[in-house]
This record gives C-alpha cells, structure tokens and sequence, in this order.
C-alpha cells in the first residue's frame, strides 16, 4: 500500500476505521509544528474513563508550583484508601509511606485507583480540580464526578469522568508545549507520561520499545500518555514526539463497543491503535518506512485491502 500522504486518503481512512466499529467512536488530533487538526466527533462529550487522571495530575502540579504541596511529603496508606481496580497499592498493607511524586507515578504509569483516591483528597477535592479545568483553563468538557468508587460508578463510567477529545486534546497540547501551570510543572508532567507502561491503545501498532529508558536507547517515536479502559469503553489521550521537532496531541475515545472483554484484542484497543497507526503515516515528518517504524496487524491488513492500492 502506498503511504497516506494525502488529507483525503488520510480521512477515507479514518471514515473507515469509524464505520467499521461496533460502538461510538470519537478522535481528536493536532499537530503542533504544523498547526493542522483532524477531528471525528471532536466536541462531543464521551465517558474518560482513567484518563480523567489527567485533571488530577495537573490540579497537582498547580499546587506544587504554588509551593502549596511537596512533592516529596509523605503520605501513609490506610486500608480504608485501598479500593479495587487498577494499581498495586490495593495489594500493600496499610502504613506503607509513598511520597506525593510516587502517588503521582502510580495514578499515571499503572492508574493505580488508591493512589488516584489519595491525590484527589490531597489536591482539595472533586470541585477544585472541575473549577482548575474548566474556570482556569476553560476545558469545561473535562468533569471528574467521583473519586475511584465502584459503588457509585456501578455500571456506568461516565459517572467517574466525562470530556470531549478536544478539550482533552487541549489540555495534553498545554503540557507538551511548556504552557500548563508552568515550563517546569509542564515538563515534569510529560516526563511522567512518558513512563506510561500501557501502550495498547493508540500506539499499539507503533515500533517502540517500552523499556528504551531502562536500556538507554533512543527512539524515533517517544510517547506520553495516558489510557483507561471500561466494560465497552476504551480512551487513550496524550503526545507522540517524533523527529524534526513534530509533536501531536491526541485523544482516542471509544465507548458502547459490542466487545465486553477485557482481552488484548479488545475491539476498542484496535480500532485506537488504527487511529494512531494512520495518523502516524500521515503526520509522519520524513521518509516513511512501514517495516522500522510499525508493527504488522491482520488488522491494518485488513484496513489496507479496503482502501485499496
């Protein structure tokens, strides 16, 4: 298959990937050296499920460079804090003393649920982190309605956290661009991303290697993010950096997919990894080398053989 070069190859692909999906489906992507957007369904408002976490990551950080947290205070762990889900503090015993900065790791790198509980009640709550998105920052899209309750959620993962990919795409450009809370706070938050172990979504089909930092190495495509997943539900949003100083926030979001399971092949997870995958090719700054910078799929098999050469 010849590559995606075009805008209108590129949106007959996304109109594909779109109708071929069993649920409801919403994309938001910017280039940030070019200036160029691709939107499906942009500004409508989809469950975040985890991703929410990042509204708390930033509340945090706010106040960490207002010199109203330390990142390094220590914060005991109750076993009333441990709540299910995602994380391995639900499995530690109680009187273990993570600092702010390693609540933080957890919420993002794993989406540990307990460590996410103790951030929200650290940072002041459900309505100051709403009031910093949306009267701050003007996300008004992005609204955490509840701490990490399984009681309350029940069913229905809108009621932990709602936003449009647009907004989220907002609030992601703002941390990759050095603009949200501070150029420090910014980079801090990014770095953290960047740590993200669950890769599954939008970059699932990107050739990188997970453990780069560990081994020292240096990659063509670096990935900051963050996922959440849900009964019917998938969402990835975050920042891909690649050379020649492109960077691209994005946001994936599928909800109400026919595919319950939690499996690796859930139909979510793919149909994000195809958004990511041809935006890739597109946005992709020099020359392109399918075989070096992606992986194969029967799933991009299949997704080539109806566009055609």
């Amino acid at each position: 298959m010849k590559r995606i070069a075009t805008r209108a190859e590129l949106d007959r692909a996304l109109a594909q990937i779109q109708a071929s999906y069993s649920g409801t489906l919403a994309f938001a992507a910017h280039n940030l050296r070019t200036n160029e957007v691709v939107q499906i369904n942009a500004d409508a408002t989809f469950p975040t499920a985890s991703t929410i976490k990042l509204a708390i990551l930033v509340e945090l950080f706010r106040l960490v460079d207002a010199g109203r947290i330390d990142l390094h205070e220590r914060m005991m762990l109750q076993s009333g804090d441990q709540v299910g889900g995602s994380g391995i503090l639900k499995e530690f015993r109680s009187g273990l003393q993570p600092t702010i900065y390693d609540l933080a790791m957890l919420m993002v790198v794993l989406s540990d649920n307990t460590a996410t509980n103790m951030l929200i009640d650290r940072v002041g709550g459900l309505d100051a982190i709403n009031r910093t998105m949306q009267e701050r920052y003007g996300l008004h899209t992005i609204v955490l309605h509840n701490r990490v309750d399984f009681a309350a959620i029940g069913g229905d993962i809108r009621r932990f956290g709602e936003a449009s990919p647009a907004d989220l795409v907002r609030l992601v450009a703002g941390i990759a661009q050095g603009a949200l809370v501070s150029t420090a706070a910014s980079a801090a938050m990014l770095d953290i991303m960047e740590r993200q172990q669950y890769l599954d979504q939008l970059p699932r089909y990107f050739n990188v290697n997970p453990y780069a930092k560990d081994l020292g190495l240096t990659q063509e495509i670096r990935i900051g993010c963050k996922t959440g997943f849900f009964t019917g539900t998938r969402v990835d949003s975050g920042v891909i950096r690649l050379p020649e100083e492109t960077t691209i926030a994005y946001c994936a979001m599928t909800d109400q997919g026919r595919d319950a399971s939690f499996n690796a092949e859930n139909e979510g997870a793919v149909i994000n990894g195809l958004l990511g995958r041809v935006v890739l090719e597109y946005w992709w700054p020099a020359s392109w080398d399918a075989a070096r910078l992606t992986l194969p799929s029967p799933y991009i098999d299949a997704l080539v053989a109806i566009l055609g050469d």
